[in-house]
């Protein structure tokens, strides 16, 4: 095998080794911007939870604000983190709403994914070293996979972005990375964005001491299983009717997972806008004053649209939506679930 070295990562700062993983998004969110002391706040969430928190930049604290979520595999009986995902702001964002002047080189997910793998490089033992340089396969890093939307990057799987070449002998990643550009005019909460999933510490570690000397193993574990069908086709506690700022479009979202209340459907509603204006009102901010909640789904309400498909998030879990799409504008949802079925109820 043969290491092939990268440039210099730009670490975060004072991160220790062991809270790496806990922190990768601040690390990357640096790299990006190409700013190894730039405050950045962490909010972490789960499933809906990741889905609906947004990142942003906090003027008032000049801090930037990232959203995370880390996939988990067991290893040896515990817990340990295979990929991390991070919704980011972009440099030229941050340049504008903290009028700053940073510059220099341009950096992607991928850079993130090569200074990951120096670090995990530099923590093996002379040893190990030797071991991963004359029996593992080569790890190598590619240009990131851009995703159109970060609808459809919320569900795209890290591993299915890992190839193989020469029978196995060379694995080559690429991240899934959704990029937005930034409307110094409109400042709209999902513009100037700069998303990655990326590979663990612990997984590249894994990899190095272990996974690149066997003949099959993988660098991350495979996804969940393909889904076939949402655990219910209509809505357990209501439907939301909202207004959905990068599609440009009204939806309606029937609650169906068995794990929402009446109670937590409104409030996971209160947090939309419930039309353009109001988004507009809200200064162009992710969280809004409310959509509009009805206990009944959104095939029986008069002031939805016409659903012409639907869109399944978390397909299976307790937190299941269905976002039904109407024709027109709406049609690029079908890239972006867990399943998409065609068709009206």
């Amino acid at each position: 095998m043969s290491i092939v070295w990268f440039g210099t990562g730009v670490a975060a700062p004072g991160l220790p080794v062991a809270g790496y993983d806990h922190d990768l998004c601040v690390t990357a969110q640096r790299i990006l911007v190409n700013d190894p002391d730039i405050p950045v706040r962490v909010q972490r969430g789960e499933g809906n939870g990741f889905h609906t928190i947004q990142m942003s930049v906090d003027e008032a604290r000049r801090e930037l604000v990232v959203a995370m979520t880390t996939g988990e595999m067991k290893d040896r009986g515990k817990a340990s983190p295979t990929y991390v995902a991070c919704k980011m702001v972009n440099r030229d964002r941050v340049n504008d709403q903290l009028d700053m002047q940073l510059d220099g080189p341009r950096h992607s997910c991928r850079d993130v994914n090569e200074h990951t793998y120096q670090l995990a490089w530099a923590l093996l033992s002379d040893a190990a070293r030797e071991r991963y340089v004359a029996q593992g396969r080569t790890l190598l890093f590619a240009d990131d996979t851009i995703v159109p939307t970060g609808g459809e990057w919320l569900p795209a799987a890290a591993a299915s972005y890992i190839s193989s070449s020469d029978n196995g002998a060379v694995v080559e990643v690429s991240a899934p990375s959704v990029q937005v550009p930034w409307n110094s005019s409109e400042r709209g909460f999902f513009q100037g964005t700069h998303h990655c999933k990326l590979i663990s510490l612990a997984a590249m570690r894994r990899w190095m001491t272990r996974a690149a000397v066997a003949t099959d193993a993988p660098l991350l574990p495979a996804g969940k299983a393909a889904c076939v069908a949402p655990s219910a086709m209509t809505a357990r506690a209501g439907s939301c009717l909202f207004y959905f700022a990068p599609a440009n479009a009204m939806f309606c979202t029937d609650f169906s997972g068995t794990g929402w209340s009446d109670t937590t459907a409104r409030a996971e509603c209160g947090k939309r806008h419930a039309s353009r204006t109001a988004l507009q009102a809200a200064r162009n901010r992710y969280e809004g004053a409310g959509g509009i909640y009805s206990p009944e789904g959104c095939a029986a309400r008069a002031d939805a649209p016409a659903i012409a498909g639907t869109c399944v998030f978390h397909c299976n879990e307790t937190d299941e939506v269905l976002w039904q799409v109407a024709d027109g504008p709406n049609a690029m949802m079908n890239r972006a679930c867990d399943l998409y079925i065609e068709g009206d109820r």
